[in-house]
């Protein structure tokens, strides 16, 4: 660092402290929490970490062209992972043999009346009667909701009261959560995750819907994350960060139970669900495997699935190698807190 003047110097230690963060953040989808939940937070930060660096890189280039090497290696040891953040595929074949997929957590067709407008619940049979999907995987679906589109098998999770999982097909399901024989395998976790085996023409496949563990905020972090206060910074912000480590540790735990009982399938799989993690998280990495993920396959544009925090992408589609996934798509609708997403799915022929 000779020759550097002082503001360079300090400039390139802060470029310094922002890469090895960003180096580190690669290593959250191969970390447990249960092992170091600080590493999840950084796998959280992988978009702003990479973007800061970005930004370093095309500073150094037009001022000092020796100090670009650093950021252009850890940039380009990271890049595998953009394209989970930001969709460049333009499959978009159209096919008959297709089977549509969506996935959509409804927050309770609004009951709580979060979203302050009428006929939200409406809206989303409209929504669901246009988009027609073969199969749905709802999150969030509230017991009390009569839907009033018509599909012929249907399996819902009323081990809750109020918030529960379903899965509507329009195919025959031959076997689901409730089979006595799967029960042990399962326990209390049937309000995190059901499945359901679809017979689809001469194919058999295994639906799973998810609903990971989410931060579950009380009102007054959603305040102070909204507008923070200085004279509640450290409150608030250990507050947060104490929520985020108890749902971190829980998910992982989770998905180990979740894992299991995917590598037992007698079939290939789909998986569905609101993961409440991002892609570069232990969850999606250890639930994905080797699965294919719709929105890598076949989406394009930014991956965000939030309604309310741009980019931020929990909602996802994965699928079993022996699919080929086109015109994945996020439904631009906000009628919950999460949009929908759906993709296409064809059985590749051997």
């Amino acid at each position: 660092m000779k020759g550097l003047s002082i503001f360079n110097k300090v400039l390139f230690i802060i470029n310094f402290f922002f890469l090895i963060l960003l180096l580190l953040s690669y290593t959250a989808p191969f970390i447990s929490p249960s092992l170091f939940w600080p590493i999840a937070f950084l796998g959280l930060l992988f978009p702003v970490l990479y973007l800061i660096n970005l930004f370093f890189l095309m500073f150094w280039v037009f001022k000092l062209r020796k100090l670009i090497w650093p950021n252009i290696i850890v940039l380009l040891l990271g890049i595998g992972f953009v394209d989970s953040f930001i969709g460049v595929s333009l499959n978009k074949k159209k096919s008959q043999e297709t089977l549509k997929i969506m996935s959509y957590n409804v927050r309770l067709f609004n009951k709580n009346k979060n979203i302050p407008k009428l006929k939200i619940k409406e809206k989303i049979f409209d929504l669901i009667k246009k988009e027609n999907p073969d199969i749905i995987c709802f999150q969030e679906f509230y017991i009390d909701s009569i839907a009033s589109f018509n599909y012929d098998y249907t399996y819902k999770n009323h081990s809750q009261k109020n918030s529960l999982l379903s899965i509507y097909s329009k195919y025959p399901i031959i076997q689901d959560t409730n089979n006595k024989s799967f029960e042990e395998d399962i326990g209390n976790m049937k309000n995190t995750f059901i499945f359901s085996d679809i017979k689809i023409k001469k194919d058999t496949v295994r639906i799973y819907n998810l609903h990971l563990a989410s931060n579950w905020f009380n009102e007054s972090e959603y305040d102070f994350m909204q507008n923070p206060n200085k004279n509640d910074l450290k409150t608030g912000t250990i507050s947060i960060i104490k929520r985020m480590k108890k749902s971190y540790l829980k998910r992982s735990v989770q998905v180990e139970i979740i894992k299991d009982h995917i590598n037992k399938s007698p079939y290939p799989v789909i998986i569905c669900g609101d993961f409440n993690d991002t892609p570069l998280s232990y969850s999606y990495n250890h639930i994905k495997g080797k699965l294919k993920d719709a929105f890598n396959s076949s989406g394009i544009g930014i991956g965000s699935t939030l309604t309310e925090i741009p980019a931020l992408r929990i909602d996802y589609i994965f699928h079993d190698k022996n699919f080929e996934s086109a015109n994945y798509k996020k439904i631009n609708k906000k009628l919950s807190d999460h949009f929908a997403i759906s993709c296409e799915l064809k059985i590749k022929k051997n």
